[in-house]
């Protein structure tokens, strides 16, 4: 029953853009709810809600905010900030299917992996590239773009972003580095579930969401080097599956290479302490060199009260608020 859920939500994933990742606080949306077209995503103060875009990609909405997908296809995911403000980590992109986001009279389109912010009409490059939905102005890294009576505004980022959103989000992206590398740990190890890691989903020239029990939630393996905005490694496909991954048939012929599933085995679940130390994966991981910190702790996800206007804070799997 437990191996049917885990491929149930895989399926989601992969299906459709707007799975709830994460919740901290007061929402009116629960952890692994499926956000369907349309359908507000409101938080209360101090309170933030993580959903998953395309593989790799991660909308981090804040306190006292409404959000609305206008589309969950993959092909043409769009994102309406109706209040207050969101982070998108993009790991990988496409830029002939980038994500459009709309805030106030802003149109833009993220061409590029990155880390963006979108609040009033305005929107920072982080890192990364977007493009306005008309495709008249480009904004690089470390540049903001607003719309004013006579069009689009470009400057120059005036120190780094430090407010609470800024601070969850980097939190956010600890505890899901450092998923990545304890999932790649238990990978060289053996100590894996297959229902937990379904690894058959992973073998293609792309990135893939990977189920992490530790978050109760997703994490991502990116299919190059990934280095985030906040300074986490991630872990690889190609150094996730490794040549001993793959059966032997010979890829000069023209054959695919194509993955073994993963036996069934009972491990350990050591490294998923309070607060999460550091953890290294080899060839990447959790690289920033300290544990992710309270509010986001290890990343949790338990679910939590849903309702807008009330509800128990949640937990961190590990950490605090």
């Amino acid at each position: 029953m437990l191996a049917a859920l885990f491929l149930l939500m895989q399926y989601m994933v992969s299906a459709k853009a707007g799975l709830v990742n994460y919740v901290d606080g007061q929402a009116n949306v629960r952890v692994h709810d499926q956000i369907v077209a349309g359908a507000p995503v409101e938080t209360g103060p101090q309170s933030h809600v993580e959903l998953l875009l395309n593989p790799g990609s991660f909308l981090r909405i804040g306190e006292n905010s409404t959000v609305v997908l206008d589309s969950v296809e993959l092909s043409k995911i769009a994102v309406r900030i109706v209040q207050g403000a969101v982070l998108i980590e993009a790991g990988d992109i496409d830029k002939q299917i980038p994500i459009r986001v709309t805030t106030g009279h802003l149109q833009a389109l993220i061409v590029s992996s990155g880390t963006y912010r979108f609040s009033d009409g305005t929107a920072l490059v982080l890192d990364g590239k977007l493009r306005t939905a008309d495709n008249s102005t480009t904004v690089k890294k470390g540049h903001q773009i607003a719309v004013l009576a006579e069009g689009y505004t470009v400057s120059s980022i005036i120190g780094r972003p430090n407010g609470e959103l800024d601070l969850w989000s980097d939190q956010r992206s600890a505890a899901l580095a450092k998923a990545n590398a304890l999932a790649y740990r238990d990978r060289s190890r053996g100590n894996v579930y297959s229902f937990g890691y379904p690894y058959w989903d992973i073998y293609s020239n792309r990135s893939s969401w990977i189920y992490s029990p530790f978050l109760t939630g997703f994490t991502f393996i990116p299919r190059g080097g990934y280095r985030s905005y906040y300074g986490y490694r991630f872990v690889s496909i190609a150094t996730f599956a490794g040549v001993s991954a793959f059966t032997t048939h010979p890829w000069g012929s023209g054959a695919s290479p194509r993955p073994q599933h993963p036996t069934v085995v009972s491990g350990s679940r050591s490294g998923a302490g309070s607060g999460g130390g550091q953890q290294t994966g080899s060839g990447g991981g959790f690289g920033r060199g300290r544990a992710p910190g309270s509010s986001g702790g290890f990343g949790g996800g338990r679910p939590m009260g849903a309702g807008h206007g009330g509800g128990t804070r949640g937990v961190g799997h590990g950490g605090h608020r």
